[in-house]
């Protein structure tokens, strides 16, 4: 019985021990890893921009060289360059002994938007984007969009994509989409304003293109087509100040 007890306390002790051990290795370990010199940052390098400044990712960042490499909360410095507008994603990760390295994901323009009588760049997203005058981007202009509106401008930018896929970019100089969905074209060409409506862009804007020789020979007072409407075009002038259309109906009178 007594020698029962002795082995159990003695296969105790031994665990003990063994823990005890352990435990003072691994903070041996810890230690060494977050004391240690060799570990101080001495470089953080940025990759994968072209649109943000490395100095902005940096001032983001928001990190001091010479910091325990241990000791850097990626998480932290990846949220704060996420906070640049023109960053969709960022990858924070330690090269050992010395390194932190940041990879940035841009966001990608797709058009160019009017706002308040400024012209910005925005995304897929609907993100509004600062100008980047480098770009050299010669998107249709989208006129419509609304600061503070990213469900409605979302939208927006969905009918914008259709639009162009529908007509192509090099055809449009300007896209007005309304609160109603409601779309609005100018051609890169000729400075008349052609009403698509809410669909059969491609079909209508087709229309457009077989009358616009007639429309500029006979109608070269025009300014607005509005091509809503089926089996007809109705064409406001630009002496119209009554607010009044001059309609032709193709049961009647077609150009």
């Amino acid at each position: 019985m007594a020698q029962g007890r002795l082995i159990r306390f003695t296969q105790f002790a031994v665990f003990a021990l063994f823990l005890a051990g352990g435990g003072w290795a691994a903070y041996s370990v810890v230690r060494y890893l977050t004391t240690d010199p060799s570990f101080e940052v001495q470089k953080l390098s940025v990759s994968g921009i072209k649109h943000v400044e490395e100095n902005q990712v940096l001032a983001k960042a928001g990190f001091e060289l010479g910091t325990n490499a241990f000791k850097v909360d990626l998480g932290k410095i990846r949220r704060r360059v996420e906070e640049l507008r023109w960053v969709r994603h960022a990858l924070v990760a330690r090269v050992l002994p010395d390194q932190i390295i940041i990879k940035v994901v841009e966001r990608e323009p797709i058009g160019l938007a009017r706002i308040r009588g400024e012209v910005y760049e925005f995304d897929n997203d609907a993100i509004i984007l600062e100008p980047d005058p480098a770009s050299g981007s010669s998107f249709p202009v989208l006129d419509g969009l609304r600061p503070n509106d990213p469900r409605g401008n979302k939208k927006k930018v969905e009918i914008y994509r259709k639009v162009l896929e529908d007509i192509g970019p090099p055809s449009l100089s300007e896209v007005h989409i309304n609160n109603s969905g409601e779309v609005s074209v100018v051609s890169a060409s000729d400075p008349l304003i052609i009403t698509l409506g809410v669909s059969e862009f491609r079909s209508r804007w087709t229309k457009y293109l077989q009358l616009k020789t007639q429309i500029q020979q006979q109608y070269p007072q025009a300014v607005h087509v509005d091509l809503r409407f089926k089996n007809q075009v109705i064409i406001r002038m630009k002496e119209d100040d009554s607010g009044e259309s001059i309609l032709w109906d193709a049961e009647k009178k077609t150009l």
